[in-house]
C-alpha cells in the first residue's frame, strides 16, 4: 500500500489537473460565445446573398459562370479538410480524419485521384503521409476571420478555374445542437444551379428585373459565396472545437474529482491504518516492560 506521503502528492497533482481543467473549460466558454456570435453574423450574411441568388436561380444555367460550370469527366478533387490546431477536445478531430479517409478511399474508387488543403494542425498531421497534400494553411484556426478565409477561398477557387482540379470540397465538423458535431464533405465549387432553381421555386413571388445584367451579377455574387461558405465553415468547426473542448474539460473536471474522493478515502484508510499500528506497538511495549 502506498505511504501517506505518496498519497498526498497524488492528491496534490489531481487538484492541480482539476484547476487546470476546469480553467480551460472556461476559456472554451467564452470562445465558443464569441465565435457563436461571429457565425450567426456572417450566416446572415450569406443567407441574403443566397436569397438574391435564389430569386436569380430560374433564369441560371450551368455555363453562365466558371465556378457553375460542371467537368464532363472528373479525375482530380480538392478537399480542404479543417480541424483544431490543438487537442483536448475528445473525438473531434479524430471522428472528421476517420470520415474524411472514408470518404477519400470512395473517390479513389471512383478512379479520382484526390488532392488535400489543411487548415489547422490535426488534420495535417493525420493526412501528410497517408495522401497527396495540396497546402497546409497555418494559424488560421486559433481565431479566424474574413481576411484568411477569403486568401483560402481564392487558392481553392483558383485551382478550380486553372482546371488543376475538377471539384474542390469542405470537411468539418458540423455543429448539431449545443453540444454534439457531425463530420461533414460538401461540395462547394461547381455550384449547382439546381439547388438554385429550387431556392427560386420555394421564394419567387413574380418576374426580377436584374441590373446590371445576370453575367455581372455572377461575377459580383459567386465567388462572395464561395468565400462565405469558407468562412462559415471556419468559424462552424471553431464553434465545434471550443464545444467539444468545453465538454471534454468538464468530463476531465469530474473525472478528477472523482479520482480525489477515491484517493482521499484510501488516504484516510492508510492514516487510520497507520495510527492503529502505532497504539498496538505502544501497546505491546508497554505490556513488554510490565
Amino acid at each position: 500500500m502506498p505511504t501517506l506521503k505518496e498519497f498526498n502528492v497524488k492528491l496534490a497533482r489531481l487538484k492541480s489537473t482539476r484547476k487546470l481543467t476546469k480553467t480551460m473549460k472556461l476559456v472554451s466558454v467564452t470562445k465558443l460565445r464569441r465565435a457563436q456570435d461571429a457565425e450567426k453574423r456572417v450566416d446572415l450574411v450569406a443567407t441574403r446573398l443566397a436569397g438574391i441568388l435564389g430569386k436569380m436561380g430560374s433564369t441560371v444555367s450551368a455555363g453562365e459562370h466558371p465556378l457553375l460550370t460542371p467537368r464532363k469527366a472528373v479525375k482530380t478533387v480538392l478537399v480542404l479538410v479543417i480541424t483544431s490546431d490543438r487537442g483536448l477536445c475528445g473525438g473531434f478531430n479524430n471522428n472528421l480524419n476517420k470520415a474524411v479517409a472514408v470518404w477519400a478511399r470512395g473517390q479513389e474508387a471512383k478512379n479520382r485521384s484526390v488532392l488535400m488543403s489543411f487548415c489547422g494542425r490535426r488534420g495535417f498531421a493525420f493526412f501528410k503521409n497517408r495522401a497527396t497534400v495540396e497546402r497546409h494553411y497555418e494559424e488560421i484556426m486559433a481565431k479566424p476571420d474574413f481576411a484568411r478565409a477569403h486568401k483560402v477561398s481564392r487558392a481553392l477557387q483558383a485551382a478550380f478555374t486553372g482546371r488543376r482540379v475538377d471539384e474542390v470540397y469542405l470537411a468539418y465538423n458540423a455543429v448539431q445542437g449545443t453540444m454534439s458535431q457531425k463530420p461533414l464533405v460538401e461540395r462547394i465549387v461547381p455550384l449547382d444551379p439546381q439547388v438554385l432553381a429550387a431556392v427560386a421555386s420555394a421564394n419567387q413571388s413574380g418576374n426580377w428585373m436584374l441590373e446590371p445584367n445576370t453575367e455581372e451579377l455572377l461575377g459580383a455574387l459567386l465567388p462572395r459565396i464561395v468565400n462565405l461558405k469558407v468562412y462559415l465553415a471556419l468559424l462552424n468547426s471553431s464553434v465545434g472545437e471550443h464545444s467539444a473542448r468545453m465538454k471534454a474539460m468538464e468530463q476531465a473536471s469530474s473525472n478528477a474529482d472523482s479520482l480525489i474522493r477515491q484517493i482521499t478515502l484510501q488516504r484516510n484508510r492508510a492514516r487510520q491504518a497507520a495510527i492503529t499500528t502505532e497504539l498496538t506497538e505502544i501497546v505491546a511495549g508497554a505490556e513488554a516492560l510490565k
